[in-house]
This record gives structure tokens, C-alpha cells and sequence, in this order.
């Protein structure tokens, strides 16, 4: 699973999803939906935030004692969390073209997502936050080069991970893809590894879809990974991110009577 910051957490075509015609509500209302998108998140964050703010301590006979000060880039993007954003995007994008025409249609659209929005979100803290002791983010896009090789012309599609040092393995990057000549090899760079990484994951293919893991055992940051002349193997196919390792709930606070 993705990371909260490990960029957008729906996608336009997600909205597609739940609304067919929200491209064209879009196009006729001047709504940029890649800004709602990131509306949404903003907002989502402030109410995260506010929530590892109460569950950063706990309350016993009065006292109140500090457990772990929890950061947003250790929340997992669980179902609940993908849910959320996405209906607040909608709901968000309905209240401006409805604030727009003040058309009823649009109003209605904006209630129902907004109520969707709360399901969600209760969902999500209901069954808690998920979070990660240790993040891993998500790679950036590697870099692709064409070396000296054997191997018959080609076309590459490319994603990379990230490793933790205690064996968590990040979000996939975005594919890249490249065209290699015959009588040549690829070779694959990751792109500004960060802060407690300590390895990376090169996950290749013919198309968008069959990528399989190239490597045994992870590389080091600033090494290069470099087809062999035996060309691509089928390896294990590319992950989605972390798991969380705990979910947070707000505990009930207790309170003692002295006596």
C-alpha cells in the first residue's frame, strides 16, 4: 500500500469510476479536477493530523503521558483512507459547480458525496488508522540508459522500489520506458534515494503489465542494475507498498474519581 505522501491517492479516472460524466461537469463548470484532487488530500491531512494529534497520548487517572509523536508519511492509504479521498473529491467538485449555477442536480451530487465522505472517513477510524513504524516512500522514476549489450531490439517498461533497512519495501515509481536498438543492453538507476533506504528494487518487462522483480537481493543505492545477456527473467511482480504494522484507534478516555 502507497504512503499518505506518497503523492496523489485517487485519480481522475478513479472518479470515473462513480461518475461517468464528471469530466464533462468539468469541462462545462471550468473545474480543474488534479486541483480538487489535491483540495481534497489538503483537507483530509488537516483532519489526520488533528486525529495522531489525540492518539499521541493517553489519559490515566488524569495524567497524561506521551506515547509516539505519529507523522502523517506513517499513514498507510488503507481502502477506507482511498474511499475517502476519492468521494471527497466528488464532493468537493459538485459544491463548486453547484456554488457556480446553483443547479439542483449538482446540489444533490454534492450531498450524497459528502455523505459518502463521512461513511468513510468513519469507516476508517472506526477500524483504525494504519500506520508504519519505519516509512519506506514511494521511488521516484528510475533512470534508463542504453549500454553496450547483445540483446535484440526491445521496448522496456521499468519501476523501481525502495528498501528499509529492516526489509520494507516502498511503493512502486511510476513506470519508465525507453527503446533499445539491437545489439545493446538497458541499464536502470534510481533517483535520489531517501533518508533510511538502504537498498532498491528494479522490476522490468515488455509491457505495462508483465513487469517482474530483476534483482535477488537488493541493490545498493548508488549502484546501477544492468540487463544480462540473458535478458529479462520473471521474477516476482511488482507490490503495491506497505502493509501497516499497527492501527491506530483513539482510546476512550478514563476517568477516576479520587476517593
Amino acid at each position: 500500500m502507497a504512503l499518505f505522501t506518497d503523492g496523489l491517492i485517487s485519480t481522475i479516472e478513479e472518479l470515473l469510476r462513480y461518475e461517468s460524466a464528471i469530466l464533462d461537469v468539468a469541462k462545462i463548470e471550468g473545474i480543474d479536477l488534479t486541483t480538487k484532487l489535491k483540495l481534497a488530500e489538503e483537507e483530509i491531512a488537516v483532519e489526520l493530523h488533528t486525529f495522531l494529534a489525540r492518539v499521541n497520548y493517553t489519559t490515566q487517572y488524569g495524567e497524561i503521558t506521551t506515547v509516539v509523536p505519529w507523522r502523517p508519511d506513517q499513514i498507510v492509504v488503507t481502502e477506507a483512507l482511498h474511499k475517502w479521498h476519492t468521494f471527497r473529491a466528488l464532493s468537493i467538485t459538485y459544491r463548486d459547480a453547484y456554488n457556480r449555477q446553483l443547479n439542483d442536480r449538482y446540489q444533490g451530487k454534492w450531498q450524497e458525496y459528502d455523505k459518502l465522505a463521512a461513511w468513510a472517513a468513519g469507516a476508517l477510524f472506526d477500524s483504525g488508522v494504519g500506520v508504519v513504524y519505519a516509512p519506506v516512500p514511494r521511488a521516484q522514476k528510475p533512470e534508463l540508459t542504453v549500454v553496450a549489450g547483445s540483446l535484440p531490439a526491445a521496448t522496456y517498461y521499468v519501476a523501481v522500489t525502495w528498501e528499509g533497512a529492516a526489509g520494507a519495501e516502498g511503493a512502486p515509481s511510476e513506470l519508465a520506458a525507453i527503446t533499445l536498438p539491437a545489439g545493446k543492453s538497458l541499464s536502470v538507476k534510481p533517483v535520489d534515494p531517501p533518508d533510511g533506504a538502504t537498498g532498491w528494487n528494479v522490476y522490468a518487462g515488455y509491457s505495462g503489465t508483465d513487469s517482474g522483480r530483476q534483482n535477488d537481493s537488493p541493490l545498493g543505492a548508488a549502484q546501477a542494475w544492468v540487463e544480462p545477456a540473458s535478458g529479462l527473467k520473471k521474477g516476482q511482480a511488482t507490490g503495491s507498498g506497505q502493509a501497516p504494522d499497527i492501527y491506530l484507534r483513539q482510546a476512550v478516555r478514563r476517568i477516576f474519581d479520587r476517593g
